[in-house]
């Protein structure tokens, strides 16, 4: 493992259809935990483990570029959407290693994805490329299967600070901020007729309203 003193480069994924503000205020959050200038959103293109996304690559860009308005601490990394095939983290991060030899990657999961990460397509080497923070919430349960586990409590550490001079291979548990807020209930709101308030951005709202999306056919 090299030491750099290289700015952590740190990716928040999802299929974000359509983004809402569980997604931004939790990858936000964690971004000021970790004292970081910015961090990315990683649209999937075609997500692995989950149906295909009903909004197009382009309206969840789209809504993506609207939401970050009201974000100017989060970016976008567009790679996967322009990827052909199912959209695995760890072909990103094989492309961001070899861009950014020394630079750390921070991936940011939340704690239901870090429960199911054996799934996940040569997930070991997740671990060897970035740092794994984990995005934990008070009522989400900790489930490591042995497998799992055995890759998880090695790499354990407590403090943003022990992250400092390592470009990967730390597992870090931050605590965010709670909300009930997810991309089908507000599907399932819309198609129903009804608003979804303010769980999401008035402007990406406006854009689903005006593209006439999550409606039934």
């Amino acid at each position: 493992m090299h030491e750099t003193t290289s700015k952590p480069l740190a990716l928040f994924g999802g299929t974000f259809d359509p983004v809402h503000y569980g997604h931004l205020r939790c990858a936000d959050d964690a971004r000021r935990q970790l004292n970081l200038e910015s961090v990315f959103m990683l649209p999937a293109g075609q997500p692995p483990h989950r149906n295909p996304p009903q909004a197009t690559n382009r309206q969840r860009l789209d809504m993506l570029r609207q939401a970050l308005k009201e974000f100017p601490g989060l970016g976008i990394d567009e790679r996967e959407l322009d990827r052909r095939g199912p959209s695995f983290m760890v072909d990103t991060l094989q492309e961001l290693r070899v861009e950014f030899p020394q630079r750390p990657l921070l991936l940011l999961l939340g704690q239901d994805a870090v429960n199911d990460l054996r799934r996940w397509h040569r997930w070991r080497e997740l671990f060897v490329l970035a740092h794994i923070i984990i995005l934990t919430r008070p009522q989400v349960i900790t489930e490591y299967p042995i497998e799992l586990a055995q890759q998880i409590h090695p790499r354990e550490i407590t403090t943003v600070r022990e992250l400092q001079g390592l470009e990967a291979g730390r597992v870090l548990t931050l605590e965010v901020a709670a909300n009930d807020i997810s991309a089908s209930g507000i599907k399932d709101i819309i198609g129903a007729g009804r608003s979804p308030g303010s769980m999401l951005p008035d402007s990406v709202m406006r854009y689903i309203n005006q593209h006439k999306l999550y409606r039934p056919d």
